[in-house]
């Protein structure tokens, strides 16, 4: 976007005063010179008509012509005016004095021909008052009448000349007495006091310029200090603007944007407050909390809503269209009964709840609380089946253990039969108190009760795996490779062993004929990473997250004798936490899975109870 550039109030301000100081001035200027001009032409025309009256009243009270010769020859004319005595015809009878000294003359010739071209015609030659004295001028002055114009030449001409024409004698009139004076000493004082108003209005408006320009930033630095401030409260910043001290209304506009800062920094402090609160309680809650527009679109979701359609951070698409979409449905539905359901995702089980936002113009949008209850679903699922497994696991044998003592109480079987039968009894007395036993290690390990750990070599407790499992692995034909990697583990060895056993024996079961299972140990400086690997059909990826739950199996088709009762893995993690370390399990189906387990080689752990 182009930037509008523009003044700022303090230039305005002082241009305003500035045009308005210099057209007042100018105007006064102009008028003054005008006025002064004007008033000072009539003054030397009614000089010029009164010494002109005076000289013919002078010249009429002398009855001869030549006593009015040497009247004239005393008289002492203004300086600067000539003087012409006419008759009635119009001839000149006596001429004196000079319109112009040679100071005047040069000036004259100056004004005229000064600009390169030579002095106009006339000038040159000294025109004289009877130049200037038309018919018309001597008829009127010849009826008694005393006359004071500003004429031009009469043969035409540019200049003017100012004359003042009075009757000698009347009744008749014996003559004309015709003063005549340049108008050029009125134009050069005109022409000075011009510049002395031009010289006298350029300072004037210089110091004008200075002492308003002075002044409008006086008067508006104020208000750029207070525009500064409310820019900076605009963007959040609310100190308070300094540097405005006066007592007028530009201060009292001051004082109440700092009031209004100082409210506005309390309000938003306490917004904030509020939302940090808001947000802190909403991010707080394990469930999935999901704001929605009256149009289904989401406005704002906290980090558990998020990890419903993210997976390391990054977002799967596909189930957060389907959330949105079953969201969106619940939305448009205006149901007050549809306000609480349920959605599956794989082997995810999500209960929303929906409540809509009302606001002074009805409902603004809705909040959705989605929780996850796949784990207390598959809880109540794996209780019942515990209890079902656990249940048949226990009639089985105990129905066994019945029956046959029974027989051999009753004499049922013989006797040479009955230390067979005893032994079928013993098997089946043991492996109820194995499903005891792996119920109360899993007690145990939740508490934190654990021995103490002690060094192992790792090598000599490789062998020992080696030589338990190998013969079964050769019964199965499934070939064991097994590193033996020297160094030192603290822990406790019988629940090591035991994490081992369970490992191998799932690892060995899953692992068809001719396919290898390996164990190797990669040894680190604060820790041991121990991982089992198999070639078997692996796990499914949906069920990998509930590997190490307590009774749940992968394969629930398997029989109780093969699959076990899904306590194994659980106890292997029990194990691991409890000297500090991590399990993980990595699978492909179809190329096998690998179980890393990661242990502290000097483990922090509990005395045991």
């Amino acid at each position: 976007m182009k930037r509008r550039y523009t003044w700022n109030i303090s230039i305005k301000l002082w241009l305003a005063m500035a045009v308005l100081i210099l057209t007042v001035l100018g105007g006064l200027g102009l008028t003054i010179t005008w006025l002064f001009g004007d008033f000072y032409l009539k003054q030397k025309l009614e000089a010029l008509s009164f010494e002109a009256n005076e000289i013919s009243t002078q010249l009429a009270k002398v009855p001869s012509w030549s006593g009015r010769l040497n009247l004239l020859e005393q008289l002492r004319i203004t300086s600067g005016t000539q003087l012409v005595l006419l008759d009635p015809e119009g001839n000149i009878i006596l001429m004196s004095g000079s319109i112009t000294t040679q100071e005047q003359q040069n000036v004259i010739e100056w004004h005229l021909g000064g600009l390169g071209g030579s002095p106009i015609s006339g000038w040159s030659r000294n025109l004289r008052p009877s130049d200037f004295f038309t018919k018309t001028y001597l008829e009127e002055v010849l009826t008694g009448k005393t006359i004071s114009i500003q004429a031009l030449p009469v043969n035409g001409g540019a200049q003017t000349m100012l004359l003042a024409a009075a009757p000698v004698g009347l009744k008749p009139v014996q003559g004309v007495v015709l003063l005549g004076s340049s108008p050029i000493p009125i134009q050069e004082s005109i022409a000075t006091f011009r510049r002395l108003i031009l010289y006298a209005s350029l300072i004037a408006v210089f110091l004008a310029t200075v002492v308003s320009l002075f002044f409008a930033r006086q008067v508006t630095r104020p208000l750029a200090l207070m525009q500064r401030g409310a820019t900076r409260m605009a963007k959040g910043d609310f100190m308070p603007i300094m540097g405005v001290a006066s007592n007028d209304e530009i201060g009292e506009l001051a004082e109440a944007l700092n009031s209004m800062g100082e409210s506005l920094k309390n309000h938003m402090e306490w917004l904030s407050r509020e939302k940090n609160l808001l947000q802190g309680i909403i991010e707080g809650i394990s469930d999935g909390v999901v704001m929605l527009s009256c149009g289904g679109t989401i406005l704002y979701a906290n980090d558990s809503a998020k990890g419903l359609w993210q997976e390391n951070d990054v977002e799967i698409q596909e189930r957060k269209d389907q959330i949105v979409k079953f969201l969106q449905t619940m939305v448009l539905s205006n149901n007050p009964l549809e306000n609480f359901a349920t959605i599956s995702l794989g082997i995810q089980v999500l209960q929303v709840v929906m409540a809509p936002m009302a606001d002074k113009e009805g409902v603004g949008g809705h909040v959705a609380v989605l929780r996850d209850v796949t784990a207390s679903l598959r809880a109540e699922k794996s209780r019942r089946e515990f209890l079902a497994s656990v249940t048949h696991e226990l009639r089985t044998p105990l129905h066994l253990i019945q029956g046959y003592l029974e027989a051999i109480q009753d004499g049922v079987i013989p006797k040479d039969q009955q230390e067979e039968y005893l032994d079928l009894v013993f098997e089946e007395a043991k492996r109820l108190a194995r499903l005891v036993h792996d119920l109360q290690d899993i007690n145990r390990l939740e508490q934190g009760q654990i021995s103490q750990p002690i060094a192992i070599d790792l090598e000599s407790f490789m062998i020992d795996i080696e030589q338990r499992f190998q013969g079964r692995a050769q019964e199965l034909s499934v070939n064991l490779e097994i590193s033996k990697t020297s160094g030192e583990l603290y822990a406790d060895p019988d629940r090591l062993l035991q994490v081992f056993i369970n490992l191998l024996d799932n690892a060995l079961s899953h692992t068809p004929s001719g396919k290898t299972v390996r164990v190797f140990i990669v040894l680190e400086q604060n820790q041991v990473r121990i991982a089992v690997q198999d070639e078997g059909e692996g796990i499914p990826k949906e069920a990998l997250p509930y590997i190490f739950d307590r009774f749940f199996r992968v394969n629930k088709a398997r029989s109780r004798k093969d699959g076990g009762m899904g306590l194994g893995l659980a106890i292997v993690r029990q194990i691991v936490e409890a000297h500090g370390g991590t399990i993980k399990v990595e699978s492909d189906m179809g190329k096998g899975t690998t179980f890393w387990i990661e242990l502290p080689r000097i483990p922090s752990l509990p005395t045991s109870c």
